[in-house]
């Protein structure tokens, strides 16, 4: 059997106390964004509670939250969280092909 499609409206989710919730909730429902809007869901929701004025703790709320919704290691959202916080962008960055 093929998995549902469900579109979830995240705009919803406005404080880091209610990301708290969603992320209580059951984990066995699997929540996946289509890799095309990975980056800019990331740079969204960054922007959207002011990632880099959050507390440490609740900086790891968000990143947990990222983690889960796009299914990215805890070391990729790590890294386009770094990203953001230099440029203040999420782009994909493209490297050179090996010969």
């Amino acid at each position: 059997m093929r998995g549902m499609v469900i579109d979830m409206d995240e705009a919803k989710l406005q404080t880091v106390a209610q990301i708290k919730l969603f992320l209580e909730g059951p984990h066995d429902i699997a929540l996946k964004i289509p890799k095309a809007e990975q980056y800019r869901f990331i740079e969204k929701v960054l922007k959207l509670f002011g990632y880099t004025r959050l507390s440490r703790c609740d900086k790891g709320v968000v990143l947990r939250y990222l983690k889960r919704m796009t299914d990215l290691s805890r070391q990729q959202v790590t890294r386009l969280v770094e990203r953001y916080g230099k440029s203040g962008r999420v782009v994909k960055k493209y490297s050179a092909t090996k010969k």
